[in-house]
């Protein structure tokens, strides 16, 4: 390991600051947890933003929620704000996610700016149409992190500082589900789903599949397939077998693309069957 400095750094401007003055060789530091797996050989320099002013969850005047880049996921799952969003949906996201101590110690703004394929996430944020804001040597931008994920985010990062992350408020539900080897373990594949129903029928849908083993994408096939139609067993089940034919999937060493391919609807089909239950007020 090269590094040979740590600084803590007391606000954005001064963390943005020390991360170009070391010209691609300095990493920001918050959890920890990417930088004890493996950082890279050339980093010289550490920076601390634990102090920086990117703590705190709140809600927003619209009333979706607004959770600052250093926030810990445990944080979040224990939260009120948390509980209040969407009826616990992002607390129900973050019991899947690893266990306590890594919890404790992973931010949201972390798991964004690593977006590693397998995890839940980036599938969650995506589902919900999450908005990131980050500061850069020129200006501050904000943009859907689905659309975030199209651009070169990793190069984007080098010379930036993500603040918060802003999740829209939705007249609906959402539901999440994940297969993995153990609690504790990350996703052999993992989806995010959401309904809003108005007059029996589906007004909107979100659907979101992740660790296939690609980066999570949404099915928007899928999403047209159930607007405007009753959220029946038959539509969820049709929807499940679509995604399957939509999602990306591919093989790693944790899973083949088949056994995705196979796993996929019946996946989908039981977070939309929950999205369903709730958003009508049955479960």
């Amino acid at each position: 390991m090269a590094i040979r400095r740590y600084h803590y750094a007391r606000d954005v401007d001064e963390a943005l600051s020390l991360l170009l003055a070391y010209e691609g060789r300095g990493a920001l530091l918050a959890g920890g947890v990417d930088l004890a797996r493996g950082p890279g050989t050339d980093v010289e320099g550490l920076i601390d933003i634990t102090a920086a002013g990117l703590g705190g969850i709140s809600r927003d005047a619209k009333k979706g929620l607004v959770i600052g880049a250093t926030v810990t996921l445990e944080e979040i799952r224990t939260s009120r704000e948390a509980r209040d969003y969407l009826g616990g949906f992002l607390t129900e996201v973050m019991r899947h996610v690893a266990t306590l101590p890594l919890r404790c110690m992973a931010t949201l703004g972390g798991a964004v700016v690593s977006a590693h394929p397998w995890a839940d996430i980036p599938t969650a944020l995506i589902a919900l149409g999450a908005e990131v804001a980050w500061r850069n040597e020129e200006r501050e931008e904000r943009a859907p992190l689905e659309e975030l994920y199209r651009r070169p985010f990793r190069a984007i990062f080098r010379r930036a500082v993500l603040t918060e992350v802003r999740l829209p408020a939705w007249g609906g539900a959402f539901a999440f589900e994940k297969v993995s080897r153990n609690a504790g373990d990350i996703a052999l594949l993992n989806c995010a789903c959401g309904l809003g129903v108005k007059d029996g029928k589906v007004a909107w849908a979100r659907v979101a599949v992740g660790a296939t083993p690609y980066r999570a994408a949404r099915l928007t096939g899928v999403e047209e397939l159930l607007v405007g139609e009753s959220p029946s067993a038959e539509l969820l089940a049709e929807a499940g077998r679509k995604a399957a034919a939509e999602a990306k999937v591919g093989d790693d060493l944790r899973a083949s693309a088949e056994w995705r391919r196979a796993v996929i609807p019946a996946l989908v089909r039981r977070a939309l069957e929950r999205a369903a239950r709730e958003v009508k007020g049955d479960a």
